[in-house]
């Protein structure tokens, strides 16, 4: 890579320019401060200096330039960063942009077979007669670039040589049989989903024309550049909108996502072709976890029919967990986003999000509207509402909800609270008081943590990043994960046991390792946090502080989720 191509970058766009779009800047003397975007702090840490176009971390040692603010805060290796950063200072990469990366050719791959896609829908009058009348107009179709697989085993796979075949394998295009190779996607509505500098990752196609065979829906499998736990459909257009609203919406399908967004409502996101799973709330590179550092509102527009309600409950569990505030908008039974956006317009769609209800209120409705007895109200409230307000975050917000709900349900307040604490109690299941753990010692001599930090710095090139960031930026109630360097006494000896193990694998086996490894220091530092908060919570029990009680139950809930998700 030309140095020359990102100091033009970095000159075009200055640092308290581009880190404005992100967190909100305050002058302190010739610098800027903030509240750090990488971990949770009440006084504000995060320190920028013009002059030097760099940033710095107090609290946790965040540091770097716009390139690594960028890359690590949208989650994007370092060519997506560049990519993000060129296109907005308006500077092109095509000749400067020149380094070899093993997965180059896995996105060139993806980006020709939109390409293809896009041609081919263009060929297909019946396909856009379909989209043109689900109200979708032409610059959207180019927008979202749009596209059409037909109905043939190889028109992918059939003009590509022996060497292509094995690129567009890994990116998830084609699949190989005894008979050679064909296409994943026949006869289908090509969706692209794209990372969060605009790059194609995937592709989710919507059957068409209905046939009963197949799925409606097929999309990408899992490839090196495509992680369905990490991506939303439509993020790369939203973002900014997202930031300058300071709230975000969720919905499900393609046709909801498109239609929002030429309906003015660029602060959508959707789930089509990925999925909001758990693993989400400890990645800090999943697009969700970008939009909780942008906002915490988030506002779960998904289909009213069962399976709608059953996917906003599992999207309402995981953004509960990141401290995010999801409120529910009341689509009718059987109406999508896209439906009422079309048969209703613009105004009665504004008006459907003012009325949004946060999740755990909404909840509490709906089943007070449900039951038939204060008996049954006060079991639904337990097995349906309890798990998800153990999830809020804020103490405050979770004893607010509880008063809300014992004073709508007429239950009482000591009663709920009581209740409350009874199912926390046994959906923790673990001894109230356990012994802090040390890190255990792998062969050698050797612990877990230095073999973590050997593995770093001896395999710096295998894409190890993620896992790195997982470890070094972890954080549990504002404390953070603290990982001392190798010793120079040590460092050595260390190194060289550690490269002896392990130069026989392959790179994806020693990202297995580095995986497992990361795992088990991240669970030993709950671990001990949860020994601290047993014994917060057996202090505050012999004192009769029935708040604190909670409040350390909860956090002892949440440290069993955390360690299930590892």
């Amino acid at each position: 890579m030309d140095n020359r191509l990102i100091e033009q970058i970095k000159h075009r766009l200055p640092i308290t320019e581009v880190l404005s779009t992100y967190i909100t800047l305050e002058p302190s003397g010739t610098q800027f401060k903030a509240r750090c975007p990488f971990h949770n702090e009440k006084t504000a840490s995060f320190s920028v200096s013009p002059e030097r176009g760099l940033y710095y971390c107090f609290g946790c040692g965040a540091k770097g330039d716009i390139l690594n603010f960028v890359q690590e805060f949208e989650g994007l290796d370092f060519k997506g960063a560049l990519k993000v950063l060129a296109d907005r200072a308006g500077i092109p990469l095509t000749a400067q942009y020149d380094t070899a990366e093993p997965t180059d050719s896995v996105y060139d791959a993806l980006e020709q077979a939109a390409r293809k896609y896009q041609a081919l829908l263009k060929k297909n009058p019946e396909a856009v007669e379909y989209l043109k009348k689900r109200g979708v107009m032409e610059e959207t179709i180019e927008q979202f670039r749009i596209g059409y697989a037909p109905m043939e085993w190889r028109t992918i796979a059939g003009g590509l040589d022996e060497k292509n075949h094995g690129y567009y394998e890994r990116a998830g295009l084609i699949k190989k049989t005894e008979k050679g190779y064909y296409d994943r996607f026949r006869g289908r509505i090509i969706f692209p989903l794209t990372d969060s500098s605009g790059r194609i990752v995937a592709f989710s196609g919507r059957m068409f024309p209905d046939t009963e065979e197949g799925p409606k829906y097929l999309n990408s499998p899992e490839t090196e550049v495509f992680q369905k736990s990490r991506v939303l459909f439509g993020f790369d257009k939203a973002k900014i909108a997202i930031k300058k609203h300071n709230f975000a919406i969720l919905v499900e399908g393609q046709m909801d996502l498109v239609l929002s967004h030429q309906a003015g409502f660029k602060n959508t996101v959707a789930t089509s072709g990925t999925a909001v799973s758990e693993t989400t709330i400890g990645d800090s590179s999943a697009q969700l976890s970008v939009i909780a550092r942008l906002t915490p509102n988030l506002f779960l527009a998904f289909d009213g029919d069962s399976a709608g309600q059953k996917a906003m409950e599992r999207a309402a569990l995981v953004t509960l967990s990141m401290g995010m505030n999801p409120k529910v908008v009341a689509l009718p039974e059987g109406v999508d986003p896209a439906d009422f956006i079309i048969a209703n317009g613009t105004d009665s769609w504004k008006e459907l999000l003012k009325h949004g209800e946060h999740f755990i209120l909404h909840t509490l409705h709906v089943l007070q509207k449900s039951a038939l007895s204060a008996h049954q109200l006060k079991q639904s409230i337990r097995q349906k509402l309890f798990p998800f307000l153990a999830r809020v975050q804020s103490s405050i917000e979770r004893n607010m909800y509880l008063n809300t709900i014992a004073t709508e349900s007429s239950l009482g307040t000591k009663e709920v609270n009581e209740d409350f604490i009874a199912y926390l109690k046994e959906t923790v299941s673990i001894p109230y008081v356990a012994s802090p753990i040390t890190l255990p010692k792998s062969s050698e001599g050797i612990s877990i943590a230095e073999r973590f930090q050997a593995f770093i710095e001896l395999y710096p090139e295998d894409g190890t990043e993620t896992v790195i960031s997982k470890v070094t930026n972890f954080e549990f109630n504002g404390e953070r994960l603290p990982l001392a360097p190798l010793s120079d006494a040590d460092r050595e000896r260390i190194l060289a046991i550690v490269e002896r193990e392990n130069k026989s694998l392959e790179v994806e086996q020693r990202l297995a390792v580095l995986h497992e490894i990361s795992t088990a220091i991240i669970n030993q530092f709950l671990e001990n946090l949860r020994f601290s908060y047993a014994m917060k919570m057996n202090e505050a029990k012999q004192n009769n502080d029935e708040v604190k009680e909670l409040e350390y139950l909860a956090l002892l809930q949440q440290i069993n989720q955390s360690r299930h998700m590892q």
